[in-house]
């Protein structure tokens, strides 16, 4: 009998679901920092951080999206209604991702943990560096992506497809 499999490869059906959203935050994450990067050292002369970070996050939400219906829940029917349902979910992960970032460096996060595993930090600026906030940020919207993304994304049953949409 084929595989009803939607993914990019029906071999990815074999690896639980954990491992493939991680599979593909490692992908969509590795990509957004090497565009910022990029975009940063092209445009930072023009524009400010904050635009630059946002205009390169928009685009890989869309990036992420693909990612997760390739590797994780696979190809919707509608792919635009996947994407659109999908886009708030990124939305705000990117704002839960910039409070929880400005509340940890304003409480010190960083340096109370290097403090505590007596580490010094590298970061030449003298802010004390971001490390642990930036693994304590990607942690959160990891949990709270995987949550909320299995839910907006679990396959439809029988009794929910005749329901009418709104």
């Amino acid at each position: 009998m084929p595989s009803s499999s939607k993914l990019i490869h029906p071999m990815l059906e074999q690896v639980p679901n954990l491992i493939r959203f991680v599979m593909s935050g490692v992908i969509g994450n590795t990509f957004f920092m090497f565009a910022y990067n990029r975009a940063y050292a092209i445009f930072s002369s023009q524009l400010d951080a904050s635009v630059i970070f946002s205009v390169v996050q928009f685009f890989c939400i869309i990036l992420n999206h693909f990612l997760n219906v390739s590797l994780v829940f696979g190809y919707p029917d509608n792919y635009i209604a996947s994407l659109l349902s999908n886009m708030p979910v990124g939305l705000s992960s990117l704002a839960i991702g910039a409070g929880t970032t400005s509340w940890l460096q304003k409480s010190d996060f960083d340096e109370t943990l290097n403090e505590w595993f007596s580490m010094e930090s590298d970061d030449e600026s003298g802010d004390g560096g971001s490390f642990w906030t930036s693994l304590a940020v990607m942690a959160i919207t990891g949990v709270y992506n995987y949550v909320v993304l299995n839910i907006v994304n679990k396959p439809s049953t029988g009794k929910e497809e005749g329901k009418k949409e709104l």
